[in-house]
């Protein structure tokens, strides 16, 4: 009997570790579990873009739907969803439609660059808007109230340190005397600016990203 045990403890301990993870098939969104056992969470076939919560509990994707074209700064682009569901396939839940307006920062015409804040609660993204430019906005998927925070064309969320919950987010600038440039810059939540950090976040982040 004690020979079993041991036999089992030692295969209990050669089992592999996956890191969870979201893919997608077929487009339907799936989650792969500590186990490595992979579930289907949606069954649309419409989805894609799945991003993981820092806690493995949510997800949050984009589903293609029906409708007329959105128009921005520099393209219409079809129209989609952005959504969240929990890890276990359950509480699938709208957040937010795309939409038109006459105002690029209220222009929602896709959901790029999917970003959760470091406690999962809020979500930022990129949305074409001006010709030169992406706008970011974040939505709380605790009631789905959305806002315009500022341009940006890319975007990273810090994710421990000093900086953490900042937001490094690429802009198109320009100079004095004419010619333009796109450096990353931090930025609080808020939008108040924290200072430039270059065309590269290579280094701002082997720094301050721990």
């Amino acid at each position: 009997m004690k020979r079993l045990l041991i036999s089992l403890f030692g295969i209990a301990l050669a089992l592999p570790a996956f890191a969870q993870s979201v893919s997608v098939k077929d487009g339907n969104i799936q989650f792969t579990d500590k186990a490595g056992q992979t579930t289907a969470l949606t069954s649309s076939g419409r989805d894609s873009g799945p991003v993981l919560s820092p806690d493995g509990k949510w997800v949050v994707f984009v589903r293609k739907v029906d409708g007329k074209k959105i128009a921005t700064g520099s393209d219409e682009v079809d129209p989609s969803e952005l959504w969240q569901v929990r890890a276990d396939g359950k509480e699938a839940t709208l957040l937010l439609r795309c939409r038109a307006s006459q105002q690029a920062e209220s222009v929602i015409a896709a959901f790029e660059n999917l970003q959760f804040s470091t406690n999962g609660k809020l979500v930022y993204f990129v949305t074409p808007a001006w010709a030169t430019s992406g706008a970011v906005h974040v939505v709380d998927t605790t009631n789905r109230k959305e806002r315009y925070l500022f341009p940006g064309n890319d975007l990273k969320i810090v994710p421990s340190g000093e900086y953490k919950d900042c937001l490094l987010v690429q802009q198109h600038r320009y100079f004095i005397g004419g010619g333009s440039y796109d450096w990353f810059w931090l930025l609080r939540p808020d939008g108040k600016e924290v200072g430039p950090v270059g065309e590269d976040t290579s280094t701002f982040e082997a720094t301050y990203g721990k």
